[in-house]
């Protein structure tokens, strides 16, 4: 499927991926990861790259901040906020295209962006979980 428009290919990935922390919360590694999120992520504020082949150009950025168990959208562009992720359009479209593929296998989730983030304690979780 092709998907013209950024934003709305955008919040459509971001609800599965909510959808995925919903589904896997208290559930084995992803569960402590989850936990983990809580713990050190609520209120981070990130900026997100989307990009078409070169993760180095992206065309389009959105901050997202970790609230109460899930990422919200704050604003379409990256303001003064640090781009973590670079997360490619193809990867979005694959997001919405199947959406229960990553729900019900987060591991398919790309979350490194987390680690550059996220306290070393937390390395070893990422590690069981990949």
């Amino acid at each position: 499927m092709t998907h013209q428009d950024s934003y709305q290919l955008f919040m459509d990935a971001l609800d599965v991926v909510n959808r995925s922390l919903k589904a896997n919360r208290g559930q084995g590694i992803y569960g402590k990861l989850i936990e983990g999120f809580d713990k050190y992520l609520n209120g981070h504020v990130s900026a997100v790259g989307v990009y078409g082949e070169d993760p180095k150009h992206p065309y389009d950025y959105f901050t997202i901040k970790y609230l109460d168990g899930r990422f919200e959208l704050v604003e379409r562009g990256k303001g003064e906020h640090s781009t973590h992720w670079r997360a490619s359009k193809r990867y979005l479209e694959s997001l919405v295209d199947d959406p229960q593929t990553y729900i019900d296998h987060p591991a398919k989730l790309d979350f490194d962006w987390l680690k550059t983030i996220l306290p070393d304690s937390m390395a070893s979780l990422f590690k069981k979980a990949a």
